[in-house]
């Protein structure tokens, strides 16, 4: 079971070990946010947003999930209008390009789908975790 109290968005997005998933926490009025999914979800890359000063991003050394976590950083804290943390972890043993490449959408449609559960809206496609 998920700790409820604090949550204030879930979503998930693709198929199989293809799925990204997340969860964004409040801490105060920032949100603390974790995007993983593939075969072994970790923490890979952590990036820290708070406009207009510039994203601070750190990679754990020979991991790419920066590269995601930067990203939906920047766009969740545009789109709330907060301080936001992620920590992101993908991981798919033996992975193709066409796996990645699907892997970096469905982790954008996911942070897409966040950001309406963050901000309230309806969530066609997402589905909350228990």
């Amino acid at each position: 079971m998920i700790f409820r109290e604090g949550v204030e968005g879930v979503a998930e997005f693709g198929e199989g070990r293809l799925r990204i998933h997340a969860v964004a926490i409040a801490a105060g009025n920032d949100l603390v946010v974790f995007l993983g999914g593939g075969e072994a979800p970790h923490v890979g890359g952590i990036s820290l947003s708070d406009p207009p000063a510039p994203s601070i991003t750190i990679s754990i050394p020979g991991h790419k999930d920066y590269l995601v976590s930067h990203e939906v950083s920047e766009r969740i804290s545009r789109a709330t209008g907060r301080r936001c943390l992620v920590v992101a972890g993908i991981h798919v043993d033996n992975a193709s390009k066409e796996d990645i490449a699907a892997l970096v959408r469905n982790s954008s449609t996911c942070a897409d789908l966040l950001i309406r559960s963050i901000n309230g809206a309806n969530l066609p496609g997402a589905r909350p975790t228990s």
